[in-house]
């Protein structure tokens, strides 16, 4: 059962993710305090199946696609105009058992507003826009405990928060917001609990037209194949001015892929596939259908979700990624010479069982390096999450990735591979050198009242992590409007929905539970991205 807890980003932004391990479930928590000061948590649980030859479906492609006019997004008004305004919450308009109270210090103005967690009860403060651009609004409250909450801007939904719960008042920023002339209406709703809210402060944000998209093409692998450096130098060339689609599968499976092309006439530019499987012994199969589908025209890129004694998650799987961790150079040696030095005591059986994980995908990405297709590879997904057994810390996390880097590279010659390092926590960041994309996961279950966001603080957080990698969202099921993405110059190199009830139904067809059939549509012909 894959459990999932929505986090999606707001005063600095956010981080979050998913799976496809076993039958057990994993929890989504967004945030960390280095990719953003968070915001609002939904839950929601899911059921995905570890892919076996038993399970495994076969489909055909559709014969016929249906054809849809593109759609030219146009560009917004933008003019930069210097803001900074406090709007006092005791000026706004209050409806039910709202008050205005002034026992508690430290407020500004003649008061601050209680009682906004009560039935019935809201206040609504209008702010004068003088001119269309992005904005920063930061809120200022107090509560004697935590609780959580929503802005809402315009009646949508702008990002959550959670308060200190330490009685003071504090401000929390929730960053470039687009508003155009003349007034919008703020609001704070969803409360967990009581707050006392002081202001709202109206900045403007900085200019995200000046966003530096400039990438090196460099890859980090200096021994690359011609064919990856060639699409390695396309991807960054792309970087800032598309973002590229990409679908990913059920392992095994085209399902996801299909039922996309049936509804919006196009194939996704990128088939992402999962490794699980083949890591826990199984043959799904999907090898071969990433190697038809580059040869159809499409990039193709996996994901690791490595299940340990069964599962990928910590508590479940009781694997200890810690007592793996050896200072021998296991990296460059064979399975043999590793099994001598397990039997004299050399290396822990964590650590053989590590390297045998790893020769096992080796086995099955080395299929593509024979054909010389380049590949995208995310392994160890969200770092820094603390639910899957390679997030038990950051220092055995940082050298079982500098492993599986090393020992695919050097010891095996895969040397078609563009690496993917997946964030959640910045500080577990691997380096430039092990890395050539950087990518995010990004969930909301709010059913649009996120108004299909551009995640655009998100990426800025990201880029201040590493100023010459491509940054992606790997996992999300909510695509970022095409518009969004234009007004917030919000380009991720791709963006991905994840496999299984995120994009089809039980009965293979495309699921419309987190967008509509339209913005699915729109999302695959348009302007702002590209398709296979």
């Amino acid at each position: 059962m894959l459990k999932r807890t929505l986090a999606v980003l707001m005063a600095a932004m956010l981080l979050l993710t998913m799976t496809a391990c076993t039958d057990t479930g994993k929890t989504e928590e967004l945030a960390t305090s280095d990719v953003t000061e968070a915001m609002t948590v939904a839950t929601e649980d899911v059921t995905e199946t570890t892919p076996t030859e038993e399970t495994v479906t076969e489909l055909t492609a559709p014969t016929e696609l249906p054809s849809h006019a593109e759609s030219i997004i146009s560009v917004v008004a933008y003019n930069p105009t210097e803001c900074c305004v406090i709007y006092e919450a005791e000026d706004g308009t209050m409806d039910g058992y709202t008050a205005t109270m002034s026992s508690h210090e430290g407020y500004s103005g003649t008061g601050y507003v209680t009682g906004l967690s009560l039935p019935d009860s809201s206040l609504t403060v209008v702010i004068d826009i003088p001119s269309a651009q992005h904005y920063n609004v930061t809120v200022c409250l107090s509560s004697d405990e935590q609780v959580q909450g929503t802005l809402y801007v315009d009646g949508l939904a702008r990002g959550t928060f959670t308060t200190s719960g330490s009685g003071d008042f504090e401000s929390i920023k929730f960053e470039n917001i687009y508003l155009s002339p003349d007034t919008s209406s703020v609001t704070i709703s969803d409360l967990s609990g009581e707050v006392d809210l002081d202001f709202f402060l109206l900045e403007n944000a900085a200019d995200l037209s000046e966003l530096d998209y400039s990438v090196s093409g460099v890859l980090s692998n200096s021994g690359a194949t011609d064919a990856t450096n060639e699409l390695y130098k396309y991807l960054c060339e792309m970087y800032g001015e598309s973002v590229l689609t990409a679908q990913q599968c059920s392992q095994g499976s085209n399902a996801e892929i299909y039922a996309v092309a049936s509804v919006t006439g196009k194939y996704p530019l990128i088939r992402l596939g999962e490794l699980s499987g083949y890591s826990s012994g199984y043959d799904t199969g999907d090898i071969e259908l990433a190697i038809d589908y580059y040869n159809d025209g499409g990039i193709v890129g996996y994901s690791w979700y490595w299940a340990m004694n069964g599962s990928c998650y910590l508590e479940e799987s009781g694997f200890s990624l810690s007592s793996a961790v050896t200072t021998h150079d296991v990296a460059h040696m064979s399975l043999e010479k590793i099994t001598e030095l397990l039997g004299t005591g050399g290396v822990s059986e964590e650590c053989y069982m590590i390297i045998e994980g790893i020769d096992l995908i080796a086995e099955q990405l080395s299929k593509l390096s024979e054909l010389d297709i380049p590949l995208l590879f995310r392994p160890l997904p969200e770092a820094g999450n603390g639910e899957f057994w390679w997030g038990e810390d950051s220092g055995s996390y940082i050298w079982l990735y500098e492993l599986i880097y090393t020992r695919l590279t050097d010891y095996f010659m895969l040397n078609n591979i563009i690496w993917i390092w997946n964030a959640q926590d910045l500080s577990w960041y691997v380096g430039d050198e092990y890395c050539d994309i950087i990518s995010l996961d990004v969930y909301d279950f709010s059913l649009g009242a996120w108004d299909n966001q551009s995640h655009v603080t998100a990426l800025i957080r990201i880029m201040e992590l590493s100023t010459d990698k491509p940054i992606a969202i790997s996992e999300c099921n909510v695509l970022p409007s095409p518009a969004n993405i234009k007004k917030d110059n919000a380009y991720w190199l791709f963006a991905s929905v994840w496999s299984g009830e995120y994009t089809i139904t039980d009965e293979n067809e495309l699921c419309t539970d987190y967008m509509s059939e339209q913005e699915w549509i729109l999302f695959y012909n348009c302007s702002e991205t590209i398709t296979r």
